[in-house]
């Protein structure tokens, strides 16, 4: 089992999408300061030589503005009702899906796997997903506490 940790849904969303479901992520460009956003990285480039652009960005961090490629997933790990696909594709008659609630956090598992754990289901599905797919997930919950239980088949 390979380990990975992620510090935000949107982590593991893409963690989702990459080795869950194959799903092609939607694409722009920002810079990193305004975070405006651009369809191509041609775009982003042209619009940040405009004048009227260039406004939005003090000219003490242009020199340090970079553009970034941001790929954005579905929201798998934050809506119920698009980590149920994750559920519909991954579990079948070997691979069974059972969540429970056990005192402040889900519980997710497939199969014989041992349970993930997160502060919500949708976090708990995912995790349990990517655990059945041989990715471990540590996700640090918003005050930086990792909650996931490193359980370990014996």
């Amino acid at each position: 089992m390979d380990w990975v940790r992620v510090e935000s849904l949107p982590e593991l969303d893409a963690l989702i999408g990459r080795y869950i479901t194959g799903e092609e992520p939607s694409v722009h460009w920002e810079d990193s300061h305004a975070h405006m956003r651009f369809e191509s990285a041609e775009e982003a480039l042209e619009a940040l030589r405009e004048p009227y652009f260039q406004q939005f960005i003090p000219v003490t961090v242009r020199a340090t503005t970079v553009l970034r490629e941001v790929q954005e997933f579905s929201p798998y790990a934050s809506d119920l009702a698009v980590a149920w696909k994750v559920v519909e594709k991954v579990a079948n008659t070997r691979q069974p899906f059972r969540i429970w609630r056990e005192r402040h956090l889900w519980c997710a598992a497939f199969g014989e796997f041992p349970p993930s754990k997160a502060d919500t289901a949708p976090a708990a599905i995912c995790i349990a997903a990517l655990r059945l797919r041989g990715l471990e997930v540590a996700l640090d919950d918003a005050a930086g506490r990792e909650i996931e239980v490193r359980a370990t088949v014996v």
